[in-house]
């Protein structure tokens, strides 16, 4: 009886430390931001958008899932102000009727020494699966900080083809890539 005691004991220490490695973290959104970077064939333009919540799960000490929303409303050209009204109009986000974007973790490989995420990202009601590695700078059972560097979004994945060569001829130096990237801060806490 007394094996069988602490055989129980054992093992609900055992599960009991398991799911105590599991955690849910909040976002910190005033600590976390998104950068952006926007190229044309002459030029491009640079700004800043905020992540408006969110959350990060970890177990074990890894990033395992997580979720996102991105303020779109926050959304600012920083090289040229008066761009932010067109960022924000029809032709490239349309603010008004889409206030939101999201990213939802699906999976983390944790296999190589950098971590890869994968997630479904949507912005204007369209959803797209990206991958990109991911640097975790601090991790703790109380927080984390991770961060991505120069993460590609092709913007026709999201109807956004405002003077986009592969879609309009002639343009000349007045084209902007398809593809535009982030850098990616985010932190979180118990």
């Amino acid at each position: 009886m007394k094996k069988l005691t602490l055989l129980l004991a054992l093992l609900i220490s055992v599960c009991s430390y398991s799911f105590a490695q599991k955690s849910t973290l909040k976002l910190d959104p005033k600590a976390s931001n998104i950068q952006w970077d926007a190229k044309k064939v002459v030029g491009g333009h640079v700004g800043t958008i905020a992540i408006k919540n969110g959350q990060i799960s970890i177990d074990k000490n890894k990033i395992v899932g997580g979720e996102f929303m991105i303020d779109m409303n926050s959304l600012q050209c920083t090289d040229s102000p008066k761009a932010t009204g067109h960022l924000k109009n029809e032709d490239f986000f349309n603010v008004p009727q889409y206030p939101s974007a999201k990213f939802v973790i699906t999976k983390v490989d944790h296999s190589k020494s950098t971590p890869t995420v994968t997630g479904n990202l949507t912005i204007k009601d369209k959803t797209k699966s990206i991958s990109f590695p991911i640097n975790v700078v601090r991790i703790g059972g109380n927080e984390v900080e991770a961060e991505a560097k120069n993460v590609k979004i092709n913007r026709l994945d999201f109807d956004i083809k405002y003077r986009s060569s592969s879609f309009f001829a002639d343009l000349g130096d007045k084209a902007i890539e398809d593809y535009f990237t982030l850098n990616i801060l985010v932190k979180a806490t118990k």
